[in-house]
């Protein structure tokens, strides 16, 4: 199911419906075959100016929903509507074009940027591909304003980027990222890599620049109170689903989910209340190559009862905007 918002009645920008992901591991002759599920039957809805903070473990599915809604990777099935059209059934062309209206940001900024590239280079080979974006003539002016609109200084294009901290790297990932005035962008654990001052440096840059061009985040990340500082809506993952979702001010509230009750206890905190009623999580993380029946969460959940192993729980709505895949009332 989906939750809606209190923007329910505008048209979402992205409308994603049952997204999987399965991969065939294995070949004729061998012994280990089977079908890792890495993204299972994914919904939500994003809407014009806000930020989706998607949340799990590794190994959830969070960077396989990324790839796939940036279609570096084919669905296995389920859709997603932008414009009212399915960008999984788009032509080559159409594709094409798409990509101008979906930018990444990734988690390495080093990793991602040509180190043979100087950053004007970087910033500006998007204008290659799509010359209609910006005149040649005013490039040089874009450019400019790009890194000023992330914090660098307009002289910085002639620099490569190992002259760059890991924070100003970043920032011009982001720079590339906007360079063709994407109305969406997919944040793939874009602060992970970064010190926790860089990285609040970092999520005040994006909410900045979200609230003037009014573009919309799915932001993907593993420490909830990155999410909670710039996310309108959360949806934590496990094993390929989502099992809670719901208004960040609510997630955070009254969390439902024991899975995201045992995230939240052992975020970092100064309370030392906090730590006796912390939550810790028994044995690892199943295999997506063999889940376990019913609720996939049941063999590390300290709630569980005999129904949880007969029977996997749906995505309930529980009110409030807010929905659970758990067999318990979430109290």
């Amino acid at each position: 199911m989906t939750v809606e918002n209190s923007k329910q009645t505008e048209t979402p920008i992205l409308d994603v419906h049952d997204l999987s992901k399965h991969y065939r591991i294995g070949g004729k002759f061998s012994s280990n075959q089977g079908t890792v599920r890495a993204l299972d039957g994914v919904s939500f809805k994003l809407y014009r100016g806000q930020t989706l903070g998607v949340v799990g473990e590794s190994g959830c599915g969070k960077s396989t929903l990324a790839r796939t809604l940036m279609r570096l990777v084919t669905p296995t099935s389920g859709g997603a509507l932008m414009d009212g059209r399915d960008i999984f059934k788009l032509s080559k062309e159409e594709t094409r074009q798409h990509r101008k209206k979906m930018q990444m940001i990734f988690q390495d900024p080093f990793a991602s940027l040509n180190p043979r590239m100087t950053v004007a280079d970087i910033i500006t080979e998007p204008w290659q591909i799509f010359p209609e974006v910006v005149p040649v003539n005013e490039r040089r002016e874009r450019l400019a304003e790009l890194l000023t609109q992330v914090g660098l200084n307009p002289n910085d294009g002639v620099r490569y980027p190992h002259q760059f901290s890991g924070g100003q790297k970043q920032r011009i990932g982001i720079a590339r990222a906007l360079a063709l005035n994407p109305e969406v962008i997919v944040c793939d654990e874009p602060v992970s890599a970064l010190d926790v001052s860089v990285q609040a440096q970092v999520i005040n840059l994006l909410k900045d620049i979200q609230s003037r061009l009014g573009l919309s985040y799915v932001f993907i990340a593993h420490d909830l109170s990155v999410v909670r500082h710039i996310s309108d809506q959360v949806a934590v993952m496990y094993l390929g689903k989502i099992v809670e979702f719901g208004d960040c001010s609510e997630i955070y509230r009254d969390p439902k989910h024991p899975y995201t009750k045992a995230l939240l206890s052992n975020a970092p905190s100064l309370d030392p209340k906090d730590k006796e009623n912390r939550v810790i999580l028994k044995g690892e993380l199943p295999s997506p190559l063999n889940p376990p029946s019913g609720c996939n969460f049941r063999t590390r959940c300290n709630m569980v009862f005999d129904k949880c192993s007969q029977s996997e729980p749906a995505l309930s709505d529980r009110g409030n905007r807010h929905a659970c895949a758990c067999f318990l009332d979430g109290h």
